[in-house]
């Protein structure tokens, strides 16, 4: 079967068809880069271009039919048809719908998405689903409108014009008079920001409360300003152009009393109680390091003492635990894994013979008798239930018990979708009063209904841009990361991608070259030198598995590493999944107060012990020790399987 040729690019579609030009999309893609959204939303939203030209492109696109959605009047009998909550979190809208032929016609972003037909043919019951493309600001004005009740329509926002310089905030002109020092005890706050709808509102909250706001849009603009003013708090938004590390440490040693806070969203500095590094966070992450630490060591897949431990502790804060027991239940999952990675046992009859030695070695020990009761109690029948009394023993060994289960039989490479999460709710409701305690259940189920539609946790992942000259192994990589959240670029031919490369400025770069080793070397050598930045991007090499050994030099010269292309792609997914994560945190640990001691982090450890660590479990990883004085020369430590190559 022959593959299908990768799709045109959305500006080339525009430029061959006369609908924009070339200074249209130069603009549009700056504002996507500073934005995000869709490159189409930006055209259509600064009326560079109609909706109905904007359809009749991304049909062309994606090879499909399109739908205007601005001139559709949508029923309420169709938006019955989809669940608002699925709607809202795979951005799709029904609008008309085929009874002689049981054909359910949804809008949608981007109709080639398997994993999206596949949970919509399970939500629509019955009915056959086709999908049409649409513009992103027309379906998301569709959903506000006809599944939120908003009174608005794409004219509207449309005619949302944004000056350049927002009247509503403060500017300070740098170059000119400076400012006027405080001369009152009134506080003032720096907002390093480049929203210009949230920075309105956040500085009316502020002056509510008594303060003072000063507004500015760049990392360079707010260092000139540490110098006029004295700030009680900082607030730096993540999307900001320049160095904000730089700037973190010069506030601080200005004014080491000042309060920084570094966010990824306005809602979180009034909601997210995580961005503060609590006491019971900290021990969370020690606990994930320790036992991640055992597992590479023993080279098990998985670390699944981390994993038991992270959704033991969603778990507990979807149920409202309060701290002190969130942190117990938490404690107690990673001493369980502990067991049962010591007795080493997979049978699921000989849990409860683990659970029992477990109790007598911490009952030995003097150890808490509500920490040994909740282990003593996992696994349990609860018949005769729980009616006027729940004690805190039985809520935690439930906890435990729920989890334990889910990650034994859910392996973490299987990807969860709502028709297997039907069957699990199903499964856990045929339990409760025998196994589960309901609350337990309906809780569990919806964080993982959550995690799933990913209304909560809202996580942007980043642009991954792909090259490689085999169209049926670029059609699959686009697929699976597209499935997993990511977007993704991609090219097969070297000089168009690498222009397409320096246009996009993508946060990941996949290279899968096959071929021998020295031709796979020549080809990421003459991708460096015509300006593939490996040190400012992270860049992942799919190679055939016998070039493997012979590439892993190539992790000197800056790839982040080597995969077999052969392998299955979870692996592929997991390590850019995992460096997007950890970029992320790496940011937002930038901004917390630091404390003293392990944070539980690899980036936290002493070298020694890290390379001690990483040595037994034979790992092939890339090293770099970057020093806290900016300008001082970072340290690269390249090791393969183990050993130290450089």
């Amino acid at each position: 079967m022959e593959s299908k040729p990768p799709k045109i690019r959305l500006d080339e579609i525009l430029l061959r068809e006369g609908l924009v030009s070339e200074e249209q999309i130069r603009e549009a893609l700056l504002r996507q880069k500073a934005c995000g959204g869709k490159f189409g939303s930006q055209l259509l939203y600064h009326r560079y271009i109609d909706e109905t030209g904007l359809v009749m492109a991304l049909s062309i696109q994606f090879d499909c039919e399109g739908v205007v959605l601005s001139e559709k009047k949508i029923p309420d009998i169709l938006l019955q048809m989809i669940p608002k909550k699925v709607a809202m979190a795979r951005r799709v809208i029904p609008f008309d719908y085929d009874t002689g032929n049981n054909v359910l016609m949804i809008a949608c972003i981007d109709p080639t998405d398997t994993s999206l037909v596949n949970e919509l043919n399970f939500v629509a019951r019955g009915k056959k689903v086709k999908l049409f493309v649409a513009a992103e600001i027309a379906i998301d004005t569709a959903i506000a409108r006809y599944y939120l009740g908003q009174n608005v329509t794409l004219k509207d926002n449309l005619l949302l014009d944004i000056p350049d310089v927002a009247t509503a905030t403060e500017k300070i002109a740098i170059g000119g008079e400076p400012a006027v020092p405080q001369t009152d005890s009134q506080p003032i706050v720096l907002l390093v920001t480049d929203e210009m709808f949230a920075a309105p509102l956040l500085q009316s909250l502020f002056e509510r409360d008594h303060y003072r706001v000063i507004i500015c849009d760049s990392v360079a603009e707010a260092s000139e300003l540490l110098h006029q003013h004295l700030f009680h708090t900082i607030f730096i938004k993540d999307t900001v152009s320049g160095d904000y590390l730089g700037l973190i440490d010069q506030a601080r040693k200005i004014s080491p009393r000042t309060i920084i806070r570094y966010y990824n969203a306005a809602s979180s500095l009034l909601m997210d109680s995580d961005s503060v590094t609590t006491v019971a966070d900290l021990l969370m992450k020690n606990l994930d390091l320790f036992t991640s630490l055992l597992s590479s060591k023993a080279q098990l897949p998985e670390n699944h003492g981390g994993r038991v431990g992270h959704y033991a502790n969603r778990l507990c804060r979807k149920l409202g635990l309060p701290e002190k027991d969130r942190v117990m239940i938490c404690n107690i999952a990673y001493i369980h894994n502990l067991a049962r990675f010591y007795y080493s046992t997979d049978d699921i009859e000989d849990h409860r013979r683990v659970i029992q030695l477990t109790v007598k070695i911490l009952a030995s020990l003097n150890y808490s008798p509500v920490v040994v009761e909740m282990l003593r109690l996992m696994y349990v029948d609860l018949e005769g239930g729980y009616d006027r009394r729940l004690p805190i023993e039985v809520l935690g060994g439930n906890i435990l018990t729920i989890v334990d289960l889910f990650c034994d039989s859910i392996q973490h490479t299987e990807r969860l979708s709502l028709d297997k999460l039907d069957s699990i709710r199903k499964r856990l409701r045929s339990l409760v009063g025998k196994l589960f305690l309901p609350e337990v259940v309906e809780a569990f189920v919806d964080m993982l209904q959550e995690e799933i539609l990913d209304v909560n946790t809202g996580r942007r992942l980043g642009q991954v841009m792909i090259y490689t000259g085999d169209l049926s192994l670029l059609q699959l990589l686009e697929m699976r990361l597209r499935n997993e959240g990511f977007g993704t670029v991609s090219h097969n031919s070297p000089e168009p991608f690498l222009d397409l490369y320096h246009r996009s400025e993508p946060d990941v770069v996949i290279l899968a070259v096959p071929g021998k080793s020295d031709q796979v070397a020549a080809f990421v050598g003459k991708m460096k030198e015509d300006g593939l930045a490996f040190d400012r991007v992270p860049v992942f090499l799919l190679v055939e598995r016998e070039a493997v050994a012979d590439l892993t030099h190539l992790l000197e010269r800056g790839i982040e590493d080597v995969i077999p292309v052969d392998d299955n792609l979870d692996l592929l997914v997991t390590k850019v999944r995992k460096f997007q994560v950890r970029t992320h945190q790496e940011k937002n640990d930038s901004g917390a107060i630091q404390t003293a001691g392990a944070r539980g982090r690899l980036a936290d450890m002493n070298l020694i012990d890290l390379i001690q660590a990483l040595g037994p479990g034979r790992k092939t990883v890339r090293i770099t020790v970057q020093a806290d004085k900016p300008g001082t020369p970072t340290l690269t430590i390249c090791m393969d399987r183990g050993k130290i190559i450089q």
